[in-house]
């Protein structure tokens, strides 16, 4: 539910014309429907929009405040109240790895109502809840918490997040929907199965990507983070450049020909020791007790993990890599899809892929070679504008530049204005210009801009620079227009401001060449 919502704002946000997701809305669909904010940032930045996230903090700062309830998706801010049920209660008994592991039965040990214990909670509150045993995942090991809803015999509460705020307590959070739930009260439980399965794919497909990781990259890679959704999965990893396209093909074929083995996964309770014998890899981050759970997955992946598998590769069904980019020094990171996520995902590519190819009028394939040919064929045209621009500069348009020039001191001075508006063609066409000359000075000023700037150049011949230095004199130009400029002996360039004022600073350079010479 949550994502829809999300989908719904964004749409409005699109339609209005705003570009940043507010943070309160970030904040409403983290702590009313139990969507990740990590999620909410990537999908709105996917689609072009940022997110606020300080109003966020802001907001999650608030809600501390208020309630005093363990906050955000890393649980540090765990409060009193879940500490005390954590030590009273003890582990909540976790039925989500028997059979499906979506469905069973439980006793309401504990509600909390804005981080405060009651005996009882009505329709319409937002409540906290710990059971003695549930098939609610609780968020850990980088997979996001279940959704789904409990049952009565006269109540319904819908749970849009599990979390684990405090050692082996699951805490499902949601609204009671119907009816009153008391401590006490007997319950069944129901898991969203499509979000379940489709999380536990994507947990799986990461296990499988850490394998084919080191396989391609090397054996220096090392998982640094996980997070693992019903819409996406992220892997960030130890690795000091940015991968190929062709290291990426070979990721996704390692990763989907373990997918097509359709090999059963097998879990195993074994002590630890065992289990690194077998070369079971630990997951970053974690902390492990004397037995850790083992998830061998495919042809080769084994690794310590508490979280939710597929029953056999092939439930994964396709491996398809999203992004793959740098998150900090010497970490990339890599988002994909699985299943009929990456299914709708090359769905969309081959859409727009063909909306190109219809605007173009040729077949998907072909685009990338008519976009070539186009890009050759503007390389092409910019040349011979570039061509047309600099003859008509250097006098190609019925205007003899060289009648311009004048005689200082025995030195020929061209300080003339051109309409140009490209500084290359500005220099192509003093050195041309200075050519003809064959002994002289050329100053030009091109005007041909829109904003009012003016771009400068000064060219000097081999034979003059030891009494006119084109950057000492193109500085002092350029001073006139409110700009500066810069270079060798012979040649420079530089910029002014005031178009207006040109006359008067291609004068001065005239000048400047009487005065220093």
């Amino acid at each position: 539910r949550g994502e829809k919502l999300l989908d719904d704002e964004l749409a409005r946000m699109k339609k209005a014309g705003d570009k940043q997701v507010a943070g309160k809305v970030v904040f409403t669909l983290y702590d009313t429907f139990g969507f990740p904010d990590d999620l909410t940032e990537i999908i709105a930045n996917e689609r072009g929009f940022s997110v606020d996230k300080e109003s966020f903090e802001d907001e999650m700062t608030r809600a501390r405040e208020r309630s005093k309830v363990f906050s955000g998706s890393d649980q540090e801010a765990i409060s009193g109240a879940i500490k005390a049920l954590a030590g009273e209660l003890g582990s909540t008994k976790f039925l989500g790895y028997e059979g499906r592991g979506t469905t069973g039965e439980g006793v309401v040990k504990a509600i909390l109502i804005a981080g405060e214990r009651v005996p009882k909670a009505a329709t319409g509150s937002r409540v906290q809840l710990v059971f003695d045993q549930t098939p609610f995942y609780g968020e850990s090991g980088g997979q996001v918490g279940d959704a789904g809803e409990v049952r009565t015999a006269n109540a319904a509460v819908r749970i849009d997040d599990t979390k684990k705020p405090a050692g082996d307590v699951h805490v499902l959070i949601g609204e009671v929907t119907q009816g009153e739930l008391s401590v006490g009260d007997k319950v069944t439980f129901e898991v969203d199965d499509d979000k379940r399965e489709r999380t536990r794919a994507n947990h799986s497909a990461t296990h499988l990507l850490n394998l084919a990781l080191k396989k391609v990259l090397g054996p220096h890679i090392a998982q640094k983070g996980s997070l693992v959704g019903p819409d996406r999965l992220r892997f960030d990893f130890s690795h000091g450049q940015p991968m190929t396209d062709e290291q990426k093909r070979q990721v996704e074929d390692l990763v989907n020909a373990d997918i097509r083995s359709n090999k059963d996964s097998v879990i195993e309770v074994l002590p630890i020791e065992e289990a690194k014998q077998k070369g079971a890899v630990a997951m970053f981050g974690e902390k492990y007790g004397d037995t850790v759970r083992v998830i061998h997955i495919g042809n080769e992946s084994l690794e310590f993990c508490g979280g939710t598998h597929v029953r056999r590769a092939g439930d994964i069904g396709l491996f398809k890599i999203v992004s793959e980019q740098g998150v900090a020094q010497g970490v990339r990171r890599i988002e994909a899809h699985t299943g009929v996520n990456a299914l709708d995902y090359l769905r969309k590519l081959e859409v727009e892929l063909g909306k190109v190819g219809a605007k173009f009028k040729v077949a998907p394939f072909e685009v990338n070679a008519r976009i070539e040919k186009l890009l050759a064929d503007t390389k092409a045209l910019e040349k011979e504008l570039g061509q047309l621009k600099q003859k008509l500069a250097s006098g190609g348009g019925g205007r003899d530049l060289l009648a311009e020039v004048k005689t200082i001191k025995g030195i020929k001075v061209l300080a003339i204005a051109v309409d140009v508006d490209d500084a290359k063609v500005l220099r192509e066409t003093g050195d041309q210009l200075r050519d003809k000359l064959g002994s002289g000075v050329v100053v030009l000023a091109g005007t041909g801009g829109t904003q009012g700037e003016v771009k400068l150049v000064a060219m000097v011949t081999k034979d003059l620079v030891g009494k006119v230095q084109a950057g000492k004199l193109l500085a002092e130009v350029a001073a006139q227009l409110g700009g500066k400029a810069g270079g060798k002996p012979d040649s420079a360039q530089g910029g002014g401001k005031n178009v207006e004022a040109v006359p008067q600073a291609l004068e001065f350079a005239r000048n400047w060449v009487e005065q220093h010479t």
